[in-house]
């Protein structure tokens, strides 16, 4: 097995069942990085082998905790079989998915997602570049995708010590892709979209909301591409707004709505979704179902008393908005504020705007990406039904 990597004293969130070690963890010396390595207790005993690069702060990524197990090519077979026959098990039908979800499916750096047919993959650890070539050819003999596009162009690459590029790694490139999701039509741009094209964690979500959307007049803030939006019109809304501030993103939601047939039933606005939110506030409440589902507030713990403000600030606005008796919508995707955090910033918006707030539902990502109870990271994506009075 190799070099040997040794944890200091003390308590440790691997021993716990996490599936990494942090740089300052660890003993090592000279040892090269991207290599599998076995990695030990203080004391000797064997925890684990993975992954170790001490140029990035978790330093070493757990593969297994078998001592016997060999990690090469037929390991890695093994782990995305297991991976394709969960997923066939549990969403058969659905054409668009998480293939390969990093550490909750064992192969800790690697996201795999598919649309169609064409696979997006991004490789965000230094050792997965030595089985790169092997990952392709398993993808491709239980997948037998079109094209596997490779987005590489990561911050998260660099810390990695990875070069960064975007690039088709086999096959040929799909002219266009479109996917159906609960009745909608929508155009995937794998190239150029928000992480590999589209948010597939949200798509048990979306179903949700279009079956909470009938005969009510809904808002959509930080609408993207409009799926929210345009499966709340497909289900029976009476009228749907859309706010985003990116201009390629709108003209994509539109171009969505209109190969649906939706554009007389939904609205998209340019603008900053923060702003339309508090001016749309003061004319009181107007709407019987308020989505909020923003970007990341925070991708560090030293930030997250800024991301509570803006999530307090955002769902202040939304409760405003919502008529007594309907429904808000509201999600979190920044896995540095808690569930916990997330309802106290709802208690303490719906306080402010002196509403009734009860939660019905705390839902979270799909079937396609699970969760490691190991892991509080890797439930990163909160989403609350809401029933305001």
């Amino acid at each position: 097995m190799g070099d040997t990597l040794r944890l200091k004293p003390g308590s440790h969130r691997i021993l716990e069942g996490a599936p990494w070690a942090y740089r300052g963890e660890l003993f090592h010396s000279n040892i090269a990085p991207g290599r599998v390595l076995t990695l030990e207790e203080s004391n000797g005993r064997f925890v684990g082998q993975g992954f170790f690069n001490p140029a990035s702060l978790i330093a070493f990524r757990l593969l297994t905790r078998n001592i016997h197990h060999r990690i090469d090519g037929a390991w890695f077979q093994e782990r995305l079989t297991k991976a394709a026959n969960m997923r066939r098990q549990l969403i058969p039908n659905r054409e668009a998915y998480r293939v390969v979800n990093s550490e909750a499916d064992e192969i800790p750096g690697l996201i795999v997602d598919k649309y169609g047919s064409m696979l997006v993959m991004e490789i965000l650890s230094l050792g997965l570049e030595s089985f790169r070539s092997t990952i392709i050819e398993g993808l491709v003999e239980i997948y037998h995708p079109q094209g596997i596009y490779e987005r590489g162009d990561l911050a998260v690459r660099t810390k990695e010590g990875l070069s960064r590029e975007d690039r088709l790694v086999y096959g040929d490139m799909a002219k266009s892709i479109t996917i159906k999701e609960n009745g909608v039509s929508l155009a995937i741009d794998i190239a150029g979209g928000q992480k590999t094209g589209h948010f597939l964690d949200q798509f048990d979500n979306r179903r949700r909301a279009a079956e909470l959307s009938a005969g009510k007049d809904v808002f959509d803030a930080f609408c993207h591409t409009g799926a929210f939006a345009l499966q709340c019109a497909r289900h029976g809304a009476n009228h749907v707004v859309g706010i985003d501030i990116n201009p390629d993103a709108l003209l994509r939601a539109k171009e969505n709505a209109a190969e649906n047939g939706l554009s007389s039933q939904v609205d998209f606005i340019e603008a900053n979704a923060f702003d339309w939110l508090r001016t749309e506030s003061e004319q009181g409440a107007h709407y019987d179902l308020g989505i909020l589902d923003p970007p990341a507030f925070t991708k560090s713990k030293e930030s997250v008393a800024g991301a509570l403000r803006g999530y307090k600030e955002i769902n202040l606005r939304g409760i405003k908005l919502i008529r007594p008796g309907g429904i808000l919508l509201t999600s979190s995707c920044s896995y540095h504020v808690s569930e916990e955090q997330f309802i106290e910033v709802l208690r303490d918006a719906a306080k402010d705007a002196k509403r009734g707030l009860r939660i019905l539902e705390i839902r979270g990502q799909g079937l396609d990406h699970p969760v490691l109870p190991g892991l509080p990271e890797s439930r990163y994506l909160k989403f609350l039904v809401c029933y305001v009075s």
